[in-house]
């Protein structure tokens, strides 16, 4: 394969152009929307943001105690008494499933001596019983029964001061946020476009057939940063080079949320010979997982994409119950990733549901927790497919060994992750005080930072 240096963008066939070539059903509103371009400066930005204790410290405080975050997946409680534990920092938040079927946070500590109320989660509880000395809180967060309760006059005095502290607990498309601040606008504010962008993909009716974690030492924001752009698939990546346009990705950015739309049977830019249709069509599909001598030639006259997102068709309606024939290329085979502030990753379409999430890991800014989920539409007047439990990998753990439920996504994630420990090192001595972006193909990760900034200085 013979690269050649990228042209200058404007020579590019832009992602809005190619879109209006498909031919096929109609595609949605939101993903023939474009931001103003993005443009944050050329300023370096300092490493310490990735390495100091105290920047990881203001974080804690003036991030992390403040913002809505992700904490679970509603289907992961379904039912009265089901509970997990979500950690930030120091911070233990328990989730649990209500009798009249609602959700609710709670400090994890009970309110005698503060031991964790719950160490990991459970299901089918009726009380919960701290295990130090017994103190047992209903469902709600009241306190039930406290052991020899004539020698706390307090707690006779003022029994709902002794209750879990609630924390707020809000909901959108079956994923469970929580926030510590009492004060802070409502979840749907923060979630800025994502109500509207994702109505043709309801992520309530979405299923995990994937679910990993992994413990990754690299700061968190260096760790997200490496799926905000697609400007790295050019070495990461070259094996989907020949039908990935990387190089002419559109980059939009609003308040709080971000996006990249990167098309797939479409030859990069960075390409010296962007090679035939049927050339396109046959790596697409061989990437796609398509046995060699299963894959059709493509019809005359047929642009690749139409053919990829056919055989997509073919490939995963079956499998989740579902018709697509109304659903456009762009649903079907694209990459759509949208960033909310700080650290969700949805994925919009069809086939490609992943779902990212990053967190600091305890107190070492040199660590951090990844998770992703692949997310999958199911049928919603049918029951729900059981998810995916938690896997947790090692960081020397391949996915594509120890994951391959991620499907095409694993040898991908292998080539990113082995990009990390060098990032971290690197940082370490780097030689100039700041890391350079680029002005818009990292505009995103310029976005972020600029968040970043005004929340620690609230």
């Amino acid at each position: 394969m013979t690269t050649v240096p990228s042209d200058a963008r404007e020579t590019m066939t832009p992602v809005q152009e190619i879109l209006a070539s498909d031919i096929g059903p109609e595609i949605p509103a939101p993903l023939l929307e474009q931001s103003p371009p993005p443009s944050y400066g050329v300023e370096d930005l300092d490493v310490d943001r990735y390495l100091s204790p105290e920047f990881m410290r203001l974080e804690y405080e003036k991030l992390w105690s403040r913002v809505w975050q992700w904490a679970c997946l509603a289907h992961e409680i379904p039912e009265s008494g089901d509970h997990l534990v979500y950690e930030i920092g120091d911070k233990s938040v328990l989730i649990v499933r209500q009798p009249d079927g609602g959700i609710k946070a709670f400090y994890n500590s009970c309110q005698h001596r503060a031991r964790l109320i719950a160490d990991g989660p459970g299901e089918g509880a009726t009380s919960f019983v701290c295990g130090f000395h017994a103190w047992t809180y209903n469902l709600d967060g009241t306190l039930k029964h406290v052991p020899c309760q004539w020698d706390f006059p307090q707690v006779t005095e003022n029994r709902a001061r002794f209750g879990l502290r609630e924390i707020r607990c809000e909901t959108y498309g079956g994923f469970v946020f929580i926030n510590f601040d009492d004060e802070a606008g409502s979840l749907i504010e923060h979630l800025d476009v994502i109500p509207e962008h994702f109505k043709p993909y309801p992520l309530e009716h979405r299923f995990s057939v994937a679910n990993v974690r992994k413990i990754v030492p690299i700061n968190w924001k260096a760790c997200l940063e490496a799926f905000l752009e697609s400007y790295h698939v050019y070495l990461t990546h070259p094996q989907a080079l020949e039908f990935t346009g990387d190089a002419n990705t559109q980059y939009d950015i609003w308040k709080t949320t971000s996006r990249l739309m990167t098309l797939t049977a479409t030859p990069s830019p960075h390409l010296s010979e962007g090679g035939t249709p049927d050339d396109v069509f046959h790596a697409t599909a061989a990437a796609f997982g398509a046995p060699e001598d299963q894959i059709p030639p493509l019809p005359d006259g047929m642009p690749a994409r139409a053919m990829i997102a056919e055989m997509a068709k073919q490939l995963v309606g079956p499998q989740i119950g579902m018709n697509l024939d109304d659903r456009s290329h762009a649903e079907l085979i694209d990459s759509i990733e949208y960033f909310v502030f700080p650290n969700w990753l949805p994925w919009a379409g069809l086939t490609q549901g992943l779902q990212y999430r990053f967190r600091p890991n305890g107190d070492d800014p040199c660590s951090s927790i990844f998770d992703v989920q692949l997310m999958l539409p199911f049928d919603p007047s049918g029951p729900r497919p059981p998810s995916a439990p938690l896997k947790v990998l090692q960081y020397e753990d391949s996915f594509v060994e120890h994951a391959p439920e991620l499907s095409l996504f694993a040898p991908i994630f292998d080539q990113d992750f082995a990009n990390l420990v060098a990032i971290n090192k690197g940082m370490k001595t780097h030689g100039k005080p700041g890391i350079t972006l680029g002005d818009y193909q990292e505009a995103r990760i310029r976005h972020f930072h600029k968040l970043v900034d005004e929340w620690l200085a609230r």
